[in-house]
């Protein structure tokens, strides 16, 4: 029983890396359409990553966590807004299809 517990516990990994590669798939045509406009957005994104790295180090030592606790941490810090605010900006309209490419 454990092992069938265990193999359904990766269920969503690879779940969710097909929605995502979905999601991706379908926006090809605007990113390439927009490619000028999202330069800034990525810039933006790099420095808040950089900013999530420094956060998740500096209180990954604080609390003294392991190495693979800090790098969750870090991983969190970096994905977890875009899975929270994507739904709502595929929900807008057609208009605002870059908004959910850039939060994407």
């Amino acid at each position: 029983m454990s092992g069938l517990l265990h193999t359904i516990a990766w269920f969503p990994v690879p779940l969710l890396a097909l929605v995502i590669f979905l999601i991706a798939a379908s926006q090809v045509a605007t990113v390439l359409e927009a490619g000028r406009l999202l330069w800034q957005p990525v810039v933006v994104f790099i420095i808040f990553l950089f900013f999530a790295i420094i956060l998740a180090w500096f209180l990954s030592k604080i609390f003294k966590l392991s190495i693979k606790h800090s790098r969750v941490l870090a991983f969190s810090f970096g994905s977890r807004n875009s899975f929270v605010v994507l739904p709502i900006a595929l929900a807008w309209p057609a208009s605002f299809e870059l908004a959910s490419i850039i939060i994407f």
